[in-house]
């Protein structure tokens, strides 16, 4: 993983992902990398060194593209896949309004990791650590500048959480014996629909 050839298939397989829009930390892609070129290397009985070459950049993004677009019910995309964020406009935004969206995100991180979904607990959480930076930046009149697609993205996994919780049972408490949960549940339900909808009222506001 330290050769140079290796960290260059890392570097195109990146470039490669980025033209179908989706940015993949460096650190994902090295782990499909390595196991590619151990496949490789089996396969065709040569030492991982040799086999780098044979393996391709858009191989690899093929790879990573086929599981972030995994279509099976509640399948979970791969850790560290994101959208691109193409339009980089920010939103002046009330610094209350952005606290909310604080509280969304951890709310629906704790119910994906509570139910097994790592990839969109840590999503969320970059989301919420996002909005964080923007609140504890320097701001006046009670408000604060936040990347419109930081918005976009909360409303998105905030209601697809919601819709786990929903419909596929998923529950802050998922240990399968009643004691309350199902209550508290459906006010998160309800709670996570709210927020969603106040991160699209407020991304609307650019386009006024």
């Amino acid at each position: 993983m330290d050769t140079v050839p290796f960290k260059t298939l890392v570097t195109q397989t990146s470039a490669v992902l980025l033209t179908h829009g989706v940015e993949v930390e460096s650190t994902a892609v090295q782990g499909v990398v390595a196991h590619m070129i151990s496949v490789m290397a089996k396969r065709v009985g040569m030492d991982e060194e040799e086999a780098v070459h044979l393996v391709t950049p858009e191989a690899v993004a093929d790879i990573i593209m086929k599981a972030a677009t995994e279509d099976e019910h509640g399948a979970a995309a791969p850790h560290a896949v994101r959208p691109v964020r193409i339009d980089d406009r920010v939103v002046d935004s009330p610094v209350e309004s952005l606290g909310h969206l604080v509280m969304a995100t951890s709310q629906a991180g704790k119910y994906a990791s509570l139910n097994g979904d790592g990839p969109a607990a840590a999503y969320l959480l970059d989301l919420a650590t996002e909005i964080g930076a923007a609140l504890v930046q320097h701001h006046s009149g009670g408000r604060a500048a936040i990347p419109l697609g930081v918005l976009d993205e909360v409303a998105q996994l905030v209601d697809a959480v919601a819709d786990h919780v929903q419909a596929d049972g998923w529950s802050v408490c998922p240990c399968g014996e009643p004691h309350g949960q199902h209550e508290t549940d459906a006010g998160a339900i309800n709670a996570m629909r709210h927020h969603a909808a106040l991160a699209r009222e407020m991304r609307q506001q650019a386009d006024q």
